[in-house]
């Protein structure tokens, strides 16, 4: 779990777990508030495409609100609305030791610093306030606890948690594709 230190950092910030559904045709997540509560969104990803390229929707299958699309070599990702309408970036450098990466956001910067296994990154602004943070919860399946502040879009956030596991998560597995629903 994420530590949070001020007791004004945690009054203002905003928790949502996303866990990687096992048993899926293609990459698919649920977003909740709680471990166990309702799924707030579903994001799905195509399969038999050479790069990410993932739908949010809200609830279980409900309207799409955001597209995740990443290049080849899963280097940045594009958020954008379902009719293509840019909401922003997320770009990880091509060879880092340490992992980073850096989100564009409604004409905002945030530069967010992991570790070494990328298990963990805190984002700041360009003040240098801390804005959210993505934990990744060693478990059977890829489950992240997202920590923002209120201010900040819950979805592009959430999506950035599942670009850095489509980064550095995804081609660990020996296979991709499992079957079920």
């Amino acid at each position: 779990m994420v530590k949070v230190f001020s007791a004004y950092y945690a009054y203002n910030m905003k928790t949502y777990i996303v866990t990687q559904k096992i048993l899926a045709l293609s990459a698919t997540y649920l977003v909740r508030e709680t471990k166990d509560g309702p799924v707030l969104f579903t994001v799905k990803g195509k399969i038999f495409t050479f790069s990410p390229y993932l739908e949010m929707m809200k609830g279980a299958d409900g309207e799409k609100t955001h597209v995740l699309k990443g290049n080849f070599f899963k280097t940045k990702f594009f958020i954008s609305t379902p009719d293509g309408g840019a909401v922003g970036d997320i770009q990880f450098p091509f060879f880092a030791f340490v992992k980073s990466f850096v989100m564009n956001l409604g004409g905002r910067q945030y530069k967010a610093k992991g570790g070494l296994f990328a298990w963990s990154f805190a984002a700041v602004d360009a003040s240098g306030k801390e804005t959210f943070t993505i934990h990744k919860e060693f478990a059977f399946r890829d489950k992240f606890t997202v920590s923002l502040e209120e201010r900040l879009p819950m979805e592009p956030v959430v999506l950035a948690a599942i670009a850095i596991d489509q980064r550095f998560f995804q081609n660990n597995r020996s296979a991709s594709i499992s079957i079920g629903t």
